[in-house]
């Protein structure tokens, strides 16, 4: 071979060496993030088989029963609204951060709780004037009739008006409920009496206090099974895919090996050739 051929395929054998190289590191960066996904993956995994939930512990008559903590368990379960229950003290509310707004979901069901908090009670004429009610939000004068369309005058009291409650849309959200409890944006209370004032108010109490453990949490596995197949078919797709790509690799690297081998020895042919033409004395 001539020092003009052995040169042309010396500078192609090097392109072509430079090509392979290159698809080497591209392969080598998909494989990377393959592997970046893959600790996602896994991280993933973790997190789901590893979250803890909030339970309530109550006894059903039965035993110790435990359930999700969630706004609809908290009215069916933390007594404060269980029905025949007409006065609020010693009963648990769900309260705002400060404390002085109860948490509902709907003005019906607003409504609905200043009314059971409501009573009635006949007010005689005579007793106007000794006791001097005042209608205002929380009391007052009105007039019923029965059946027979006879009137009476009743007092009606009421422990709450609308201005005492906070309307939130999304108590149905179990996480975002539980963790705005957990934050302190939503608290547990009991409504006392505070003898300096003579009014009632709410005492806040953190939700893992209540009742000595009444509110836990544990581990929740509702999702470990999802998650443990979600992650095994996701890991097997990148490590299929990965398997595929090194294969790749090892291709590239036994033909760079072959082209690095031929460039070496085109090498040697250029060197021969340099030295036999241009050498002044044998």
């Amino acid at each position: 071979m001539g020092l003009s051929a052995s040169q042309a395929r010396f500078l192609q054998l090097t392109a072509r060496r430079s090509n392979v190289e290159y698809q080497a590191q591209q392969i080598n960066f998909q494989r990377l993030q393959w592997s970046d996904k893959l600790a996602a993956v896994s991280s993933e995994y973790q997190d789901k088989t590893s979250n803890r939930k909030m339970v309530y512990n109550f006894n059903n008559g039965d035993g110790i029963t435990q359930v999700d903590v969630t706004y609809q368990n908290y009215k069916n379960y933390m007594n404060q609204q269980m029905e025949g229950l007409t006065t609020a003290q010693d009963k648990f509310f769900l309260v705002s951060s400060t404390g002085n707004k109860i948490i509902v979901a709907s003005e019906e069901e607003r409504d609905a709780m200043i009314e059971r908090y409501t009573t009635y009670t006949p007010y005689s004429v005579s007793s106007e004037g000794e006791n001097g009610v005042e209608n205002s939000e929380n009391q007052e004068i009105v007039i019923q009739e029965d059946e027979e369309g006879n009137s009476q005058q009743m007092l009606v009291q009421r422990e709450f008006n609308v201005n005492d409650f906070m309307i939130v849309d999304d108590l149905d959200d179990v996480d975002n409920f539980q963790n705005a409890i957990q934050n302190g944006i939503y608290f547990f209370a009991k409504r006392e009496l505070n003898t300096e004032t003579n009014m009632f108010e709410f005492k806040t109490e953190s939700w893992d206090t209540i009742g000595g453990g009444a509110i836990g949490e544990v581990y929740d596995t509702t999702d470990d099974a999802e998650a443990e197949a979600e992650y095994k078919a996701m890991s097997d797709k990148i490590q299929n895919i990965d398997k595929k790509l090194e294969l790749q690799l090892n291709k590239l690297e036994t033909e760079r090996n072959a082209i690095q081998t031929e460039i070496e020895s085109i090498s040697k042919v250029i060197d021969d050739n340099i030295e036999s033409s241009f050498k002044t004395f044998s």
